[in-house]
Formats: C-alpha cells, sequence, structure tokens
C-alpha cells in the first residue's frame, strides 16, 4: 500500500483512520472532538513494530492505542464544580465522549483476540489512572514521587507496548520526553497564570486540578523544575545509544525539548 510506506504517511494514514472511528456528528455540534497528540502517535508507529505485521495489523494497534489515549484524555477536562447549564450538558457529553472512545477500544482489542496484548492494555490503564488519581488529589510528598508519577501517567502504555515488541529506541526516549513535555506545559501554565494574577483560572489537568492555592501552585513549579532538568539529562544519555537509528519525524520532536 502506497500509504504507509514512509513515517509521515504512516502518520497520516493513522490519523485519518483515528478521526473517522471517533468521529461522531452530535458530539461534534457542542464542539466535542477527541484529543489527538501528534507526538504520541509517532511513539506508537515506532513501538508496535513486529516483522510478521503487515499494514492492517500494525494499524489496528496503533489506532486502538490512540483510543485508549483519547478516552483517558478526555475526562481530564472535566471541572468538579459548574453551574452554568450549558457548560454541564458539555461536561455531561464530555464524559459520554470519553465513554465512546473506551467502548471503541474494548470492541477492538476483542476483535483481536490477543490476551497478552489485552492484558497489557489493561494493566497499563490501570496504571495511568492510578497515577492521575493521586496527582488529582497532590498525594506525592517528594520531587521524585512527583517525577513517577508524571512518568506512569503519559508513557505507560507507549512504554509497555515497546516492551512487548522489543523497540529499544522506543523504551529510551518516550518515558523522558513525554515527561518533560508534560513538565515544561505545566511550568509554562503556572507562569501564564501568574501573570494574569494570583489566583487566576487555570486550564483543568491532573496536575492542575481545581482552583489550586497561588502558594501550592508555585510548590509546584519548583518541584517540577527540579525534576525536568533530570529527565532532560536521562532523555540526553537515552539518546546516546540510538541517535543514529532515531527517524527524522521522531528526532526533530525530541531536541525540541532539550536544552
Amino acid at each position: 500500500m502506497e500509504c504507509v510506506r514512509t513515517e509521515q504517511k504512516q502518520l497520516k494514514c493513522a490519523t485519518e483512520k483515528f478521526n473517522k472511528l471517533s468521529h461522531h456528528p452530535f458530539l461534534v455540534t457542542y464542539g466535542i472532538e477527541p484529543n489527538h497528540d501528534e507526538d504520541k502517535t509517532i511513539l506508537l508507529l515506532h513501538a508496535i513494530e513486529n516483522h510478521d505485521f503487515d499494514w492492517v495489523d500494525k494499524s489496528e494497534r496503533v489506532t486502538t492505542a490512540m483510543l485508549v489515549e483519547a478516552a483517558l484524555t478526555a475526562h481530564e477536562h472535566i471541572p468538579l464544580h459548574n453551574n452554568d447549564t450549558a457548560e454541564v450538558k458539555k461536561n455531561q457529553l464530555t464524559v459520554l465522549a470519553g465513554d465512546l472512545y473506551s467502548s471503541l477500544y474494548y470492541y477492538r482489542l476483542a476483535k483481536m483476540a490477543d490476551i497478552p496484548l489485552i492484558r497489557l492494555f489493561s494493566e497499563s490503564i490501570q496504571t495511568m489512572n492510578d497515577a492521575k488519581a493521586c496527582l488529582h488529589s497532590h498525594n506525592w510528598k517528594t520531587a521524585e514521587e512527583l517525577e513517577q508519577l508524571i512518568v506512569d501517567m503519559e508513557s505507560t502504555l507507549i512504554v509497555n507496548l515497546a516492551k512487548f515488541y522489543r523497540q529499544e529506541m522506543i523504551l529510551r526516549t518516550a518515558p523522558h520526553f513525554l515527561a518533560i513535555k508534560r513538565m515544561k506545559e505545566t511550568i509554562q501554565t503556572i507562569e501564564e497564570g501568574g501573570a494574569q494574577g494570583q489566583e487566576s483560572p487555570i486550564p483543568l489537568s491532573p496536575l492542575l486540578s481545581g482552583q489550586r492555592p497561588y502558594e501550592e501552585r508555585h510548590f509546584l513549579k519548583k518541584n517540577l523544575k527540579t525534576v525536568l532538568t533530570k529527565q532532560q539529562t536521562l532523555l540526553q544519555e537515552g539518546l546516546e545509544n540510538v541517535r543514529d537509528n532515531l527517524p527524522a519525524l521522531l528526532s526533530d520532536r525530541i531536541m525540541a525539548v532539550l536544552p
């Protein structure tokens, strides 16, 4: 198939297939569409490599993993308290969208009848949800605990798939790259919120759930900056043995998060 011979074309095909699977006209009328992280899709394309796979086999697994990420992300952006009627309806539909994506990936996993892979997905989802719950509840005491929760939340599924398919390049780069991205985004959000006012609203995420006091945000930012430097060092070390084999599309994105 012509459309799957290059990394860029695989990305395009996987994205189009994901968009077709996840599209729902009623949800779109309320502005609800699945979040699609292109960096994670690229990592998935390289994590799920097997010489026995043709593009159909590979794309089934990649798009299923994309649906998992979409389902988990959908529930991140729902506030705990909201009295606006229109927003309440949108929040309810966002929950429905997350459930829709969940049903889609369960259905696709069942069709594959790949028991070890189903177990991998289930265990990965549990770890990621546990990490998000701990971050939402601020259930960490040290910078190291915060760091591990972010790594677990962002990269568990991709890392476990890379282990399953023995993709060393992804194992060495994905956890650090994705953790750095989330840390940098959160630091930027905190700083932009501080510039607008100490108690200004901030976008919801597991790291910034609800209206956290300014002092808590400052404490979070301080710890994030500490572990960010460490993760950048670990990523640079991980790149040492795989740099020459990094595909161009992935290499450009990884280099963009390094100092």
